[in-house]
């Protein structure tokens, strides 16, 4: 009778690591460590005059600000030239797909233990989860009159489009894409009517990696203390119920 309740609780104990191991790797994905280390260092808004005024200055992701057109219809779209004019865009909805490319920002080619250059990472992917960090996902956005558009934001801008808060939308680009994507991207372009011609890019490259690292810090240590939390409360839980069933 003894032996059994040994190796019930083995069972028990190695069943809440995996369950803590699974829901820390949500919390590692989910956490917006972004959205922290951008409240510590706020960015300013961009007004259309500043645009203007500086032609070679990258300004994709940052806050839009004065005079910065919003699109709110697939005309307004439309008319929007590529990688030429800045524009906001306040979707009704948002909606992530399970696509993903390459961020401009990352490696292209994976490094082994010893730091030397291994093989070519894949430019475009399908997954339901990425943890590298080093892929973005592609999102549908709904506009103000129902129809939809193609659009790569960072983390923290979509999870604030997720919850409606649009006050500090980002500047972006229509931008061009691969060939790749687009065949990835076809089903779920063609359920919700989405050209697949052009994204709205709107992601500050240089900032994401400037404080890539951190973020992946952030994260880490999120999802590790969340980890012991949980795996602790469950193992607390579980020598509760074999005590009573003991009596």
């Amino acid at each position: 009778m003894l032996r059994c309740e040994k190796e019930m609780k083995k069972i028990l104990d190695f069943i809440i690591v995996i369950a803590s191991l699974a829901a820390a790797v949500f919390v590692f994905s989910g956490f917006n460590m972004e959205g922290i280390l951008l409240k510590m260092n706020g960015q300013e808004a961009v007004s259309s005059q500043e645009i203007e005024d500086n032609p070679g200055v990258p300004y994709m992701g940052r806050p839009s600000g004065e005079g910065i057109q919003e699109i709110s219809s697939q005309a307004e779209w439309e008319e929007v030239l590529n990688d030429v004019d800045y524009v906001a865009v306040k979707p009704k909805s948002i909606q992530k797909t399970n696509v993903y490319s390459l961020a401009e920002w990352a490696d292209a080619f994976k490094r082994r233990r010893n730091g030397a250059i291994g093989k070519q990472k894949a430019s475009v992917k399908q997954v339901p989860l990425d943890l590298s960090l080093d892929y973005v996902p592609y999102y549908i956005l709904e506009l103000e009159d129902g129809s939809h558009i193609l659009a790569q934001v960072s983390q923290n801008t979509a999870k604030e489009m997720k919850k409606g808060k649009t006050d500090a939308v980002p500047l972006g680009r229509k931008h061009g894409f691969s060939q790749g994507a687009k065949n990835l991207l076809a089903p779920i372009c063609e359920e919700y009517q989405a050209s697949t011609d052009y994204i709205w890019y709107a992601i500050d490259n240089e900032w994401q990696e400037k404080h890539s690292f951190e973020i992946l810090i952030g994260k880490a240590v999120a999802a590790v203390v969340f980890f012991f939390v949980l795996a602790v409360i469950l193992e607390l839980l579980a020598d509760k119920i074999f005590r009573r069933t003991k009596e």
